[in-house]
């Protein structure tokens, strides 16, 4: 009996040390997050505290950027381009590693979009090549998911726009 006793409260014991665990695992902004642009790229950095352990993934995305272009033609000449509002959605994602005493700086960056089409652009032909000069992003999402173990489960999601 009196072994039971102790086993169950040893198990008791372990039990409500992980629900601490669990409960002070709250991400939260400390500093930022900042969202800067860059031209065809846009950099988010910030600080995060309240983290558990594990690798975190920080990710950027902007669904609903456009971009404005060139034209050249096969000359080397340049042109504006027709259509100032390519789609040009951009996305990045880069893994931070483990947070120190649950706090975490980070820095995320886009990557450029490929050029668009000349027809995309408004090039008078496919003769010609088209490259983005601009991006226009709007508003996006900030990402931060952390490993747990299992996977990685999202632990801040923010509207950005720029």
């Amino acid at each position: 009996m009196r072994r039971t006793t102790i086993t169950l409260l040893t198990l008791l014991a372990l039990a409500s040390i992980t629900v601490v665990v669990v409960w002070a695992a709250n991400a939260h902004y400390k500093n930022g997050p900042t969202v800067v642009d860059n031209g065809l790229t846009a950099t988010a950095t910030g600080t995060i505290a309240g983290l558990g352990n594990g690798n975190v993934l920080a990710t950027l995305s902007f669904p609903n950027a456009t971009g404005t272009t060139t034209c050249t033609n096969p000359g080397g000449t340049q042109a504006p381009g027709q259509n100032p509002a390519v789609p040009a959605p951009v996305t990045g994602t880069k893994s931070i590693g483990n947070p120190k005493n649950g706090t975490l700086s980070f820095t995320v960056t886009t990557d450029p979009p490929d050029d668009p089409t000349p027809q995309a652009a408004g090039c008078p032909n496919n003769k010609w090549s088209a490259e983005f000069n601009n991006i226009t992003f709007g508003c996006g999402t900030l990402t931060i998911q952390q490993n747990q173990g299992s996977g990685y489960v999202t632990v801040l999601t923010t509207q950005v726009c720029l």
